[in-house]
């Protein structure tokens, strides 16, 4: 019976954790729409899409895929390579400088990789995509 209290702690303790990113993730992409001065980055020509930082959200993809790979007991929650490369993905989709739609493709990306490891995971990649900016038609390049 303890046994079972500690593993129910633990599973609303990761719980927790990942409703702390979902939060995390929609904050920063609220404030990445704000146009807050910072640093300029190298831009394409004609779009507001960094290079460097699309390059880095396709080797976290890259990290997703290879960490789905790995075995996995619960699926759930996942295995600590799983968590480790989401989170990572997460923090920069929501800090790189792309726009809403080029946003939305790489968490289509992410969440395919993910090959069906983790559940709460692919929620929280759910969560971060930026649905009803591109409904409004903001491009996220402010």
């Amino acid at each position: 019976m303890i046994a079972l209290g500690a593993g129910v702690r633990l599973l609303e303790h990761q719980r927790m954790r990942l409703a702390g990113v979902a939060a995390l993730v929609a904050l920063s992409l609220a404030a990445a729409g704000c146009g807050g001065g910072g640093t300029t980055a190298t831009t394409v020509a004609g779009s507001c899409v960094n290079p460097r930082a699309v390059a880095k959200l396709h080797a976290d993809v890259t990290a997703i895929r290879r960490a789905a790979d790995r075995p996995t007991r619960n699926r759930l929650l996942g295995n600590a390579a799983i968590n480790k490369a989401t989170d990572r993905f997460l923090y920069d989709v929501a800090t790189a400088k792309i726009d809403n739609k080029r946003r939305n493709r790489i968490i289509d990306l992410a969440m395919g990789a993910l090959a069906n490891q983790c559940e709460q995971c692919f929620q929280a990649l759910e969560a971060g995509r930026p649905i009803p900016a591109l409904r409004q038609g903001e491009t996220g390049c402010g």
